[in-house]
């Protein structure tokens, strides 16, 4: 039943029960005038409407709708307000500012986005950043600027209170009890992601039903949940959930001067965050096995925890390495337009089971074979496109095979990367994967 027909039956009985109420209208003796008005106070917490709207029936003695005119007033998005929280993550976050909060500014919206780094306020392609400044410690520095955040969303006034970071939801579902909309952006599997944190039994144990309760609490609190990917939605309330999955922006990694595939040196990139389960030691035992003396693994990212660095250093291969650090995206682009292949060798943790990792799919978009990991959801996702090769990630001669294939077969390396940028295209993209953020925020504006 849609609310206007419950309306409409509520004009009827009150037309049939009380024919001569005083708050109908006077009409001629076969009809009768029935108003309804919905009040700013109906609406959520910070919701900016126009003047009440107002549904007007004219109703017979017997129950018959004559005539309705109904006018609705809907939140204008270019006055709602979207407060992002994610104090845990870098400012420029692909996935929260260049992103979600980018493609909402360009909407119209109002966007805040609020984080925790030091580095001052600032406004970036007409998102305002707020930043609420660090805390030393290893708890408070983490609890103590997500209060703040919480703090300042509040003063900024959002129609939508948008966080980030799993270790919100007890402020998260404090704000969702004090009235306001909230929206769960779970990008990880957290009570599967804390059983690798470097922790005893118990604490991980303890951690990972906490969060497994308190995202049951968020699911029945929360307005909207956006997953990552359709294994963790799974977890939530199918009404409220959808799945918005990290896919890169198109030809946002595709440098201008890349050079042409046949002439790039031997090289292959390895992007992101450096750990022993994403397969470092692997990659890097792998390099002296090819019968290339010139190959290079071209490395971008941060080695956690940072001592993990001075054992990879003690590794033979490591004289292949040319160990870049975190660079920003304008580099990456430059270095995977000069590589033959990318590498995304997770090892078989069940978090990585089931994740859509976004160097897969850059690498892809900027036009390079990728060598993966042999997990079923991954074949099924680029197996089809056939640009790239599946090894087991834990055994690092099976790497260096799939490297040296690479090299030894430069036409069809091009050719399967070229495949893969058209997947990209198609439908690997943050086009496509925007549509239902707009969605989402539409119908709360409605």
């Amino acid at each position: 039943m849609t609310f206007l027909t419950f309306l409409l039956r509520v004009a009827r009985s009150a037309a049939t029960v009380f024919p001569f109420s005083p708050q109908l209208s006077p009409r001629p003796p076969k009809a009768f005038r029935v108003r309804f008005g919905i009040s700013q106070n109906d609406t959520a917490r910070g919701a900016r409407r126009r003047p009440q709207t107002e549904i007007t029936a004219l109703v017979s003695p017997r129950g018959a709708v004559c005539h309705a005119t109904v006018s609705f007033s809907l939140i204008d998005p270019r006055l709602m307000k979207s407060a992002h929280i994610a104090t845990l993550h870098h400012r420029h976050d692909t996935r929260i500012l260049l992103k979600q909060c980018v493609s909402l500014a360009n909407e119209g919206y109002d966007v805040a986005l609020f984080v925790s780094d030091g580095d001052g306020d600032e406004v970036f392609n007409g998102v305002n950043i707020v930043d609420v400044g660090r805390t030393g410690g290893r708890v408070a520095g983490r609890l103590v600027p997500m209060w703040r955040a919480a703090r300042q969303a509040r003063k900024f006034k959002p129609d939508v209170i948008h966080f980030h970071d799993g270790m919100f939801l007890p402020f998260a579902i404090l704000l969702a009890a004090a009235g306001y909309r909230v929206i769960y952006d779970v990008h990880e599997d957290y009570p599967r992601e804390v059983f690798a944190w470097r922790f005893s039994w118990p604490v991980r144990y303890a951690a990972s039903v906490s969060y497994a309760v308190l995202e049951w609490i968020g699911g029945l609190m929360f307005t909207k949940i956006l997953a990552a990917t359709p294994h963790i939605a799974r977890r939530f309330p199918k009404r409220k959930t959808h799945t918005i999955r990290n896919f890169p922006l198109h030809e946002e990694l595709v440098a201008s001067d890349a050079t042409p595939y046949a002439m790039r040196a031997p090289h292959f990139a390895y992007v992101g965050k450096i750990t022993v389960d994403r397969g470092i030691r692997e990659v890097v035992d792998a390099l002296p096995r090819i019968d290339k003396a010139q190959v290079i693994l071209d490395l971008a990212g941060a080695f956690d925890p940072a001592a993990l660095r001075e054992e990879i250093e003690r590794m033979p291969g490591w004289r292949h390495v040319l160990d870049r650090g975190w660079v920003g995206r304008e580099d990456i682009a430059r270095m995977l337009g000069g590589a033959r292949a990318g590498l995304v060798v997770l090892h078989p943790r069940e978090n990585y089971l089931y994740s859509y990792p976004i160097k897969l799919f850059e690498y892809m978009a900027a036009g390079l074979p990728v060598i993966v990991s042999d997990f079923p959801l991954w074949r099924h996702l680029i197996g089809d496109a056939r640009c790239g090769l599946f090894v087991d990630p834990r055994d690092p001669a099976a790497i260096a095979q799939a490297m040296a294939w690479i090299l030894d077969n430069p036409d069809e390396a091009e050719a399967m990367g070229e495949r893969g940028r058209l997947a990209v295209e198609d439908e690997y993209n943050w086009a496509q994967e925007s549509r239902t953020l707009l969605q989402c925020y539409r119908a709360l504006a409605a």
